[in-house]
């Protein structure tokens, strides 16, 4: 996830969570965050037990976030933002949290009068692949799929993300009849991840596995056979497991978050 990705997460983020943007530059924002947001970005439980047992008014805090600590403006305080720091994965952990599974409905641009346009039903799931050996790469993959076409949209998060949204229909607008359960789209989904998983570029698994058998060749050279009691060949065993744990290439796909959305028609087409 680059820099642009990293900061346009975190402002729907705290959209979406009520925090007000404050300040908004080039290479930082500033922000005031909801009792919600600081009590799962921020880690002060402490604090919050004890407003909460002294019934005191609670007072969470604002935060500058830096993207781009080269243009940021001198003498000011702030802190840098990027994937991989702990304060995004705090910001990815309070997501899963909050917004595992919305239902949405679109706000159209403009209203044409007399004409009730059907609300398209798509399934949008976010996916987190992890390339997981003695290093680890994560990706997020945005996919949707149309419960009455079974089309799929690569990128399904970034096209919905400049559409306006609202959490119940509108009035005189009703849903298209879909002709797939959420069940069968989700695992149309899951089956399309593996197959981009299976054609990926898997360098790096045979990269992982040549460190693998290096590390298994000096563990037998520093354990040789002749020379091990009973207690040191059940060590070189536990060592033996640790070593294949840490160095074995393996992929792990997990949902960050998912969702219906009801679309208007043209706008389902990509």
């Amino acid at each position: 996830m680059d820099q642009q990705s990293v900061r346009s997460f975190t402002e729907r983020y705290l959209k979406l969570t009520g925090c007000r943007i404050l300040e908004s530059a080039p290479s930082h924002l500033v922000t005031q965050l909801t009792i919600e947001a600081d009590k799962d970005l921020l880690n002060r439980p402490f604090y919050w037990m004890y407003v909460e047992k002294m019934n005191l008014p609670p007072q969470p805090q604002r935060l500058c976030l830096v993207f781009d600590p080269d243009t940021f403006p001198e003498g000011m305080r702030g802190e840098y933002l990027f994937w991989g720091t702990p304060r995004f994965s705090n910001i990815l952990k309070s997501a899963r949290k909050q917004g595992r599974f919305v239902r949405l409905y679109q706000i159209p641009e403009t209203r044409k009068p007399g004409r009730a346009m059907p609300y398209i039903p798509w399934v949008g799931v976010n996916f987190m692949i992890s390339y997981i050996c003695d290093r680890k790469r994560d990706e997020i993959r945005g996919l949707g799929i149309n419960l009455v076409t079974g089309k799929i949209l690569p990128d399904f998060d970034r096209r919905i993300r400049t559409m306006n949204w609202s959490p119940t229909i509108l009035p005189g607008r009703h849903v298209a009849p879909p002709r797939l359960t959420v069940e069968t789209a989700v695992g149309k989904l899951e089956a399309r991840i593996q197959d981009e998983v299976e054609r990926g570029d898997l360098t790096w698994a045979d990269e992982a596995q040549n460190r693998l058998r290096e590390e298994l060749e000096l563990l037998e050279a520093y354990y040789p056979e002749e020379q091990l009691s009973e207690t040191r060949k059940a060590e070189r065993e536990q060592r033996r497991r640790e070593t294949i744990l840490q160095y074995h290439p393996r992929i792990e796909v997990s949902v960050v978050n998912a969702g219906l959305f009801y679309m208007e028609k043209e706008k389902t087409d990509g």
